[in-house]
């Protein structure tokens, strides 16, 4: 609401700057066609201005929201042709009545007078501009807001069927060795599918069930990780009333446990979640173990993703590290939220 009242209110101060532009420029002298004083907002109310001014309102936003998008737009230059020498002979015409019914004269004015040099022809003129320009604006807006949210809807697309094929994968390896574990896996697995659905459409969500996502999927891991993986979880700081981007966090840690654990050799994943009122920083080490990878997983479409929607959700407002030593492999994410 407070945005729309902000846009009203500089639409109303620019057409109050561009319609006192006359006034600006008058010679002086005494009042002339039926004036009433010298002032700039004088000005405006005189018979021809104050016709002059409704027939420029509504033609900008008729320009502007109407006839661009339905003629330039679409490339109905013909129409648009038509158009535009229909309101050039409004304008004439509606001067032309003004001018010679709306106050006394001793000659009439000429009708190809008011294609000459004028203070409202310069108005008629810039009207014409700035329609179009603010209407081409509004549209590269538009389009470059529908690309992003289909970049976004294409990139959660990629992320989320392969965290799906890795999170099976885990329970695959619990089935396969007939343990208890496998049951509750599956009912983790559920509840993470089930957030997965309802809040993947929304651009941002409780950080609160983002960390519920993560640490329902870490316990998830946990059940078929053997005594050699250490794994050190922590979180720092308070998540409430803060939101995120979601799934945002999930690739870098699902990296870690897809990437770092081996079970013939020590394991170490270190996890810190840092939250403060205007930032989160995401922090994860894993030691780099032998890993058994098929052409899908060198393509790396977790972390390239995250990496693309990094730049189109927060751009200059996060910042990636990414160390990969020889040993180990360490990502520092900082998000700024404010």
């Amino acid at each position: 609401m407070n945005k729309r009242l902000v846009n009203i209110s500089i639409h109303l101060v620019v057409w109050f700057v561009l319609l006192s532009l006359p006034g600006f420029f008058r010679p002086a002298g005494p009042p002339k066609y039926g004036e009433h004083g010298f002032g700039i907002i004088d000005d405006i109310f005189v018979t021809h201005r104050l016709v002059n001014a409704v027939f420029l309102v509504i033609l900008f936003y008729t320009n502007c929201y109407l006839v661009i998008p339905k003629f330039y737009l679409a490339k109905r230059y013909a129409l648009l042709l038509l158009y535009i020498i229909g309101t050039i002979v409004a304008f004439v015409s509606i001067n032309y009545v003004v001018m010679n019914f709306g106050f006394a004269r001793k000659a009439p004015e000429s009708l190809f007078r008011f294609l000459g040099p004028s203070h409202n022809l310069l108005l008629f003129i810039i009207v014409y501009v700035f329609s179009f320009a603010l209407s081409l604006y509004n549209q590269w807006i538009k389009v470059k807001e529908e690309k992003l949210h289909t970049e976004i809807l294409f990139l959660r697309a990629q992320i989320n069927p392969h965290f799906l094929f890795n999170t099976l994968n885990s329970i695959y390896s619990l089935a396969i060795t007939k343990s208890d574990k496998t049951a509750a896996a599956v009912v983790k697995l559920s509840g993470l599918m089930r957030y997965s659905i309802t809040e993947s459409d929304k651009p941002l969500v409780p950080l609160s069930s983002e960390l519920d996502y993560i640490n329902n999927y870490i316990e998830l891991q946990k059940m078929r990780l053997s005594e050699k993986v250490k794994l050190n979880y922590i979180i720092k700081g308070h998540s409430t009333g803060v939101t995120i981007a979601p799934f945002l966090l999930i690739p870098f840690i699902e990296n870690a446990f897809k990437y770092g654990v081996n079970a013939e050799e020590d394991s170490d994943i270190h996890i810190l979640i840092s939250i403060s009122d205007t930032e989160i920083s995401l922090d994860v080490i894993n030691n780099k173990v032998y890993v058994q990878k098929s052409a899908e997983d060198n393509t790396g479409l977790g972390i390239s993703n995250t990496k693309q929607r990094l730049k189109l959700l927060y751009p200059g407002k996060h910042q990636l590290v990414i160390t990969d030593n020889d040993d180990k492999f360490n990502i520092h994410l900082k998000v700024i939220f404010n």
